[in-house]
């Protein structure tokens, strides 16, 4: 086994985290999903935005996205957040706010 990336957790992440205690099938899920970004860092995801590296995880069953973004110069993956997938539109809102956050 190689080595593992360092997980960086966004606020906004670690709010939805804390309340996932409610649900254990999305806790378990979200869990997979981290543990998978930690063990494969950017390989885990689909590139979304080459020049920020900002990537996605999908999750099919729930349908789940979860956004990070790999910090080259550290190695790390900073996590941004996850969305229950509803729709195109509410996805873009959420790229988009994530690619505002990114270059800040």
């Amino acid at each position: 086994m190689g080595s593992r990336f360092e997980i960086v957790f966004d606020a906004v992440i670690l709010g939805q985290l804390k309340s996932l205690g409610k649900n254990p099938e999305l806790r378990d899920r979200i869990s997979k999903m981290l543990d998978k970004i930690e063990e494969l860092g950017p390989r885990a995801g689909k590139l979304l935005d080459s020049k920020l590296g900002l990537y996605e995880v999908k999750s099919k069953k729930p349908p789940i996205r979860l956004y990070f973004k790999h910090l080259v110069d550290e190695d790390k993956i900073h996590v941004f957040e996850y969305e229950i997938k509803t729709s195109a539109v509410r996805q873009k809102k959420t790229i988009g706010k994530l690619k505002e956050k990114s270059e800040s």
